[in-house]
């Protein structure tokens, strides 16, 4: 009985770990953000460099960003507001006319037809 009962709090204990680990797996998704040249480009990227966040890759061509993140660190809706608090809009969500203003001159992505 006591082997029985020992077994099965190893086998308890191997499940929840098993389930820890892959709960923390990195995703990777990609949606699309506001950006004009490449000096948007590099402050998208670097607006991502925070704990959590794997790799960040920005697509000026299509202007698609790629995110490889653990989502027990940081969440999509994060990268989000990151992205809001860097001056961009994205898919999802919009910054504030006070957060654009902060965006470079040539980064101006809401009055291109100005450029």
């Amino acid at each position: 009985m006591k082997k029985a009962i020992l077994i099965l709090i190893i086998l308890a204990g191997s499940i929840c770990g098993y389930t820890q680990k892959t709960d923390n797996k990195p995703v990777t998704t990609s949606f699309w953000v506001a950006g004009v040249c490449g000096m948007c480009e590099q402050t998208i990227e670097a607006a991502l460099d925070a704990k959590g966040v794997i790799k960040a890759d920005f697509s000026l061509s299509n202007n698609l960003l790629t995110v490889t993140y653990k989502p027990k660190k940081i969440s999509e809706q994060q990268l989000h507001v990151l992205l809001n608090e860097a001056g961009y809009d994205t898919e999802k969500s919009t910054c504030t006319d006070e957060q654009y203003a902060r965006v470079h001159g040539c980064c101006k992505y809401r009055e291109l037809e100005k450029h």
